[in-house]
């Protein structure tokens, strides 16, 4: 989809990922490392777990299907051979420290004097900009103060981080998203230009909107693992299995409460003792009645005991059976390698072996993020050998981007990047219109399509405005469905179906997210839309995607994180897995959802050509993963636990701070900072105590303990110790860098007066994003949607309204 054009990338391991999706995606992208090679390729894990620059699984992981070259950037000798290759480039990806790569001649504006059609990225902590923007990050760092650390773990617990590194997936997978924006904008105006990604405002999204505590004037949220409070009392989610655990949905929502009715009726066909009261209760309404102090603790004693009988008797393979056959919503607990040896993932055959050099055989990758129908992605290099490919690359002839062969579009020089672009939305919850949100918020036009009939699940949790359970003041919803026109459509009806189809016939791209073989019952599938549309783009997601012994697997990305082992990779050696926080795939997939259509939007802006895309939020989430899914099938190899150590930093962790549940986030990765961290604290005494591990460990609890984190986050900082407080969801709010990049947006409320939403998480130097003007109301632009796109008259709507069709 992207074969026309070539990225030059400059980044570390910061900037990994972004690079690999434009290159998956059919680009040409050089690496061009320092003089011994990247940084990244010292990040571990490594081949039989030996260190060495050509051993790194975690440069493997990230830099398939691209090229190496070595260029010294500071040296004069490789100025032409720097400057020749970026004259070539259409897209440059770099994560420099804000300002290096000005230092160094090498910034947008001089850069782009000469090359006026580049896409510049920057992937940094902080971005470029604002009081932060030149403090020290890592991957602990920026899952500290993007606030997911924060939510991640057990109550009695510092926070934690998911063992396998995760900020640069979020800011490297949104890079991708506005590189891929910034080209649609070139398309317009023949201009390239910059755009500014910050790990730690990328991060945010995998607090499930938390973030919005604050100005939501919502009850701010508390880690927990295991279980949820609703309205004071506990309500546990995780219980023991024969051979593991098991996690449940929240079965207890309007959108979800047929899940636990099927619960109770499973549980009464294998013989448990299952009361008439369980049988008949009101599920769907029993979080807000528990919320209402209609429903106690000791109401649902007797469910618990129950459900601790039931999942005592089962192992993983039964729940898993059950899961599917059932239709129920949980999930067994499943390491890495049993998702990788397992049917789905093998009936998909989504592994793709690559014959990386120095493995003593064929090596299995994960395979693609999404499977499009015309232009699937191709593993066509290994990841490169330090400087492998300098000959051929610099005997090249000089190359013209492919950007700059494209006459821009007249007439819109001031048109947003999107502008034209037409989508029928009936993505719902997160992964999906997250995505949409994207292309909404830079000129798309997006009609979501929801029903009051069956409430999406993001109208009925938190954060709420005003801690007030009420669907049009769900923070959540607001955020992932801002700047999008909004219909209120029984599509099953035959009415509503026909207007889907008109909607079908205006639009360039259909999303859904439903369980597989609904579109189809509804006539809705992609054989039905292609028909009425020849060059439709269809993209179809859900947890594992359209085919599969587990197509059938329904539920929430909490539950996707279960089954592909993320529940492992966060936790405590002493402890049940706590997992990371919240729906963890779904803000995976919101990022892949975008790149995937936004390439194939691409693909048919050359050729013509629509297609359909399936994609599996397990699938994609595992390229998050990537290092520790090569530790397994190169090494043999399976994480454990080890809550927020690191295998290559130290000390590595989160220590307590002055006040209640106040945490600092600390991480060493060389010996200069080792030394600043000792001097800071006035502690020479342990400079040769590095390895000291727990006796470290509780020496640095000591000192931070005593004082206040902003004091502490700044005394390190400032002697170059990378550092910062766990940020709580209140803390979001008040952090000057998120301020600074415009986060939070006020706008009109039909419900309230006003409330907030997330920004976009991108900043560009041209394409400001539209600013939403007001919150969405359940068939708010119902008329806007018949009358104006469709045509439809005021009578002929009045009458779908009187027919129950709008709702």
């Amino acid at each position: 989809m992207l074969s026309p054009y070539r990225v030059v990338d400059f980044s570390d391991e910061q900037g990994l990922l972004c690079g690999q999706i434009l290159a998956d995606l059919g680009a040409d992208v050089i690496r061009v490392e320092p003089p011994g090679g990247s940084s990244a390729r010292r990040v571990g894990p490594f081949l039989d777990g030996e260190p060495g620059a050509e051993r790194s699984l975690h440069w493997w992981a990230y830099a398939r299907n691209t090229r190496s070259l070595v260029l010294d950037l500071e040296a004069a000798s490789a100025r032409d051979d720097i400057l020749r290759l970026i004259a070539g480039a259409d897209f440059l990806i770099e994560s420099a420290r804000p300002g290096r790569m000005a230092e160094l001649g090498l910034g947008y504006p001089e850069l782009s004097r000469f090359n006026p059609g580049l896409v510049y990225v920057s992937i940094t902590p902080f971005g470029q900009t604002g009081p932060k923007a030149d403090w020290l990050g890592s991957d602990l760092i920026c899952m500290a103060a993007g606030g997911h650390a924060y939510l991640t773990g057990e109550r009695d617990r510092p926070p934690l981080r998911v063992s396998v590194p995760q900020a640069h997936a979020h800011g490297g997978s949104d890079a991708a998203v506005g590189a891929l924006i910034a080209h649609f904008a070139r398309r317009k105006t023949g201009r390239g230009q910059h755009v500014d990604v910050s790990l730690q405002q990328s991060v945010t999204l995998a607090t499930m909107f938390r973030s919005l505590d604050a100005p939501l004037e919502e009850a701010p949220a508390r880690r927990i693992s295991g279980g949820v409070f609703i309205g004071g009392n506990w309500v546990p989610t995780r219980y023991p299995l024969r051979d593991g655990s098991v996690v449940l949905g929240p079965s207890w929502l309007p959108s979800t409460g047929h899940f636990m009715k099927r619960l109770m009726d499973w549980a009464a066909e294998r013989g448990h003792s299952v009361s008439d009261s369980m049988r008949e209760e009101n599920w769907s309404t029993y979080a807000l009645r528990m919320m209402g102090k209609e429903v106690t603790a000791e109401d649902f004693a007797p469910v618990d005991a129950l459900l601790t009988e039931l999942f005592a008797g089962l192992d993983k393979a039964e729940v898993m059976r059950a899961v599917v056959e059932k239709r129920l919503l949980m999930a067994p607990v499943l390491g890495l390698d049993e998702l990788i040896e397992g049917e789905q993932l093998g009936a998909r055959n989504f592994a793709v072996e690559i014959d990386q050099p120095g493995a003593s055989s064929a090596v299995r990758y994960p395979g693609p993020f999404a499977r499009f129908a015309r232009t699937p992605v191709a593993y066509r290099l290994p990841a490169p050998g330090v400087d492998e490919h300098r000959q051929e690359i610099l005997a090249e002839s000089v190359r013209a981007p492919a950007s700059s062969l494209d006459a821009p579009e007249p007439g819109r020089e001031d048109a947003l990047p999107l502008e034209g672009v037409k989508v029928l939305d009936l993505f719902w919850i997160l992964a999906g219109p997250g995505s949409t949100r994207s292309l909404a918020d830079y000129g798309a036009t997006v009609v979501h399509v929801e029903s009051m009939k069956h409430l999406d699940t993001l109208r009925v949790i938190p954060p709420y405005r005003f801690n007030n359970p009420h669907p049009e003041g769900a923070g959540g919803f607001q955020s992932v469905n801002a700047n999008k026109l909004d219909l209120t459509l029984d599509i099953h009806s035959p009415k509503g179906h026909a207007i889907v189809m008109e909607l079908v016939e205006w639009a360039d791209v259909v999303t859904e997210s439903f369980a597989p073989g609904v579109m189809k019952s509804a006539g809705l599938d992609y054989a039905s839309l292609r028909a009425a549309k020849s060059e439709i783009i269809m993209i179809s997601s859900c947890l594992m995607g359209q085919t599969g012994p587990w197509k059938d697997f329904t539920g929430f990305g909490n539950l996707a994180a279960s089954v592909t082992g993320y529940q492992g990779h966060a936790g405590w050696p002493d402890r049940l897995p706590s997992g990371p926080h919240g729906a963890y795939t779904d803000f995976i997939s919101a990022r892949y959802n975008a790149v995937a259509i936004l390439a194939a939007l691409e693909h048919r802006e050359r050729t013509g050509e629509g297609q359909y895309i399936d994609q599996a939020q397990a699938e994609a989430a595992l390229h998050f993963i990537a290092p520790a899914f090569l530790d397994y099938t190169v090494n043999g190899k399976l994480r454990e636990r080890v809550g927020n150590r690191d295998a290559q930093q130290r000390p590595h962790g989160v220590f307590p701070c002055a006040g209640k549940d106040r945490w600092i986030a600390i991480a060493v990765a060389s010996e200069g900072q080792w030394q600043a961290l000792c001097a800071v604290m006035e502690r020479p005494d342990l400079l040769d105590q590095r390895d000291s591990g727990e006796a470290l460990e509780a020496e640095i609890a000591s000192w931070t303990s005593a004082r206040d984190g902003a004091e502490s986050e700044a005394a390190l900082q400032a002697s170059g110790v990378p550092a910062h407080r766990v940020l709580d969801t209140v803390d979001l709010y008040a952090c000057p860098q998120l301020q600074h990049r415009g986060h939070y947006i006020d706008i009109a409320c039909d419900l309230y007066q006003s409330t907030t939403v997330e920004s976009s998480r991108l900043l560009f130097s041209d394409s400001e994003a539209r600013r939403p003007e007001r919150a969405v109301s359940f068939g708010r632009d119902n008329r806007y949607v018949l009358e104006t796109i469709l045509g439809y008259s005021a009578e002929a709507i009045a009458g779908l309204a009187e027919a129950g069709v709008l709702l």
